[in-house]
């Protein structure tokens, strides 16, 4: 009996991969890999998917209000240099020495120079300078990232009559620079 099972074994072998073979064709025509059937889309799913594509929304841009003047026993900005905190009063802030600079802008702006806030937070030389604020258009909120090496003692931040700040530089493109500053952190 089991001589008879293998002598059939091959046999049945050869049927099973027969009828799970492919069509047979083995022409050199038909490419290998070349798919047999190419997915299409109804007319109707076509037409929604060209409509969806265009049916984005447009929001305009709209100036950001105007923020409230700032208090004098009220923190005008948060300096952050690892766990170590500075936030000045306006009063403080006004109190902090200034220096004056040729702004990328051609113009001369004074300010508070990021070298004297570096201070106030013991940052390190090899620190890099976040600046969070709004954008020059006013339009959105925005940050600039620098090396401190490179705008410590060229980029300052002027506040205005009603305590706002804002930031200058020589170094800085004048359309990079920020109003109405919101945070510095020195990583």
């Amino acid at each position: 009996m089991r001589r008879l099972s293998f002598a059939v074994a091959p046999l049945a072998l050869v049927l099973l991969f027969g009828a799970c073979g492919g069509d047979g064709d083995s022409s050199p025509e038909r490419g290998a890999g070349e798919p047999t059937a190419t997915p299409t889309l109804l007319p109707i799913d076509a037409q929604r998917t060209a409509v969806a594509a265009q049916d984005q929304p447009q929001v305009p841009d709209t100036p950001l209000p105007k923020p409230t003047p700032v208090p004098d026993d009220t923190p005008v900005v948060q300096v952050v240099a690892g766990q170590t905190r500075y936030a000045p009063t306006r009063v403080e802030f006004a109190a902090l020495p200034t220096s004056t600079i040729q702004g990328a802008d051609g113009k001369q702006a004074e300010g508070v120079t990021i070298a004297t806030l570096a201070s106030q937070v013991g940052a390190g030389a090899d620190a890099v300078l976040t600046i969070q604020g709004t954008r020059v258009d006013n339009l959105r909120l925005g940050a600039v990232r620098f090396p401190l090496a490179d705008i410590a003692e060229n980029t300052v931040v002027v506040m205005d009559e009603e305590g706002h700040l804002a930031l200058a530089s020589a170094f800085i493109p004048a359309d990079q620079w920020l109003n109405t500053l919101t945070g510095i952190a020195f990583n």
